[in-house]
């Protein structure tokens, strides 16, 4: 059976919108809550971390492109890889201005490795690459691409009109920017895949409301109010 990919993949992108509209109502009521300085360096300390999980796993994904590889898909995928290590660099600047001190990276980097454990290895959404096998699996890199990213955008940009502080919400509106874009190369692949093999979309159509139930599991993690 012929299937519209275009059509489909909008489909997918409406179904997420409880999902980013469920995403930035915590994200608001966080903020809301008027949580203390120490409250929000550890909050952003593991969105830092999730960017450069992020960049990691798109790098391999770059480097592991076959010679074939559509340049335009390189491109952009290098270009995410990119944006992520800028992203990771930025957010560690906002924890320093938060805190007035250098980030120890190191020990950071160790203490998130032990709480991602703790938690179930499944509390940054980066993890998700991971538990769906996306560094092997190009459907799942690209459906978690348009919800992940998707989500993303609207959790940065939320955050960015939560937060007073300029210094803060300037940076955090170019993350959200530029995660619009990396949920776009999802779209983009996923009508590839499909208009190759119509039969994935049973793939996706069980993946996506799985991936969409992590990720708000991971969204009530990170925002919740005590």
């Amino acid at each position: 059976m012929k299937i519209d990919s275009k059509n489909y993949v909008a489909g997918i992108t409406a179904d997420n919108q409880d999902l980013f509209t469920a995403s930035r109502a915590n994200a608001r009521a966080y903020f809301a809550s008027n949580p203390s300085k120490e409250e929000l360096v550890d909050h952003f300390t593991g969105r830092m971390v999730n960017e450069r999980m992020n960049m990691v796993e798109i790098a391999k994904q770059v480097a592991n492109m076959p010679a074939d590889a559509d340049p335009i898909e390189l491109q952009n995928l290098s270009k995410q890889a990119h944006d992520e290590a800028v992203h990771f660099r930025m957010v560690k600047e906002v924890i320093e201005h938060i805190q007035g001190a250098p980030v120890d990276l190191k020990a950071v980097m160790a203490s998130e490795a032990a709480k991602e454990v703790s938690e179930g290895n499944h509390a940054k959404g980066a993890s998700l690459l991971s538990k769906y096998e996306a560094e092997t699996d190009e459907v799942a890199l690209a459906l978690y691409q348009l919800i992940g990213e998707g989500r993303a955008e609207a959790v940065w940009d939320e955050m960015a009109d939560c937060v007073e502080d300029t210094f803060i919400s300037s940076r955090y509106a170019k993350i959200a920017r530029d995660e619009g874009f990396h949920s776009s190369i999802g779209a983009i692949k996923l009508e590839k895949l499909i208009a190759a093999d119509p039969s994935v979309t049973a793939r996706i159509d069980t993946l996506a409301p799985q991936m969409r139930a992590d990720l708000m599991s991971i969204s009530e993690q990170n925002t919740a109010v005590a």
